[in-house]
């Protein structure tokens, strides 16, 4: 039967083909595996705390420029601050998106080495579905991080004696 998928045996069931890697090799793909799954989720952590710090740093610039008496000078360095804080979260998110897609290439490299059952388990979730949702959540930090800093600036303004 020319039609049937080539790793499927008589009974309709996928045949496993085994991993060709010796025990102690097999086990250092495995540490390295797990280290890279540590490593993205630390990265994405860091991410989203960067994004919260930014933010509650923005609300503390305001509550300073409301309840602290102020000057000119006062609100632009509020001002300036606000700004340079913005792209220095958006330069760690970014950064921190760079390293992610470092250590999931390192994922895909040891995944070739496995089993097929290991690599049709990996594939339950598309690699172009994961992109998407990741740059998604990308955009999504970052334009939260912009509409922070702009709430920031306005309501600076508004404050501004």
């Amino acid at each position: 039967m020319a039609d049937r998928s080539r790793d499927e045996d008589e009974g309709g069931e996928p045949e496993l083909v085994t991993s060709e890697l010796d025990e102690m090799t097999h086990r250092e793909l495995g540490l390295i595996y797990a280290d890279s799954t540590r490593t993205i989720l630390f990265s994405k952590s860091i991410q989203w705390k960067a994004v919260a710090s930014s933010l509650l740093i923005f609300g503390t610039f305001m509550l300073l420029a409301k309840y602290v008496a102020h000057g000119t000078q006062f609100m632009m360095v509020l001002k300036i601050s606000s700004i340079v804080i913005a792209m220095a979260a958006i330069f760690m998110v970014v950064l921190f998106q760079f390293w992610q897609h470092t250590e999931g290439r390192k994922l895909l490299t040891i995944e070739s080495a496995y089993s097929n059952l290991f690599r049709r388990i990996r594939k339950f979730k598309s690699a172009r579905e994961a992109n998407i949702h990741r740059y998604l959540i990308l955009l999504f930090m970052v334009g939260t991080i912009i509409i922070g800093c702009g709430i920031t600036l306005m309501s600076l303004d508004a404050i501004a004696p």
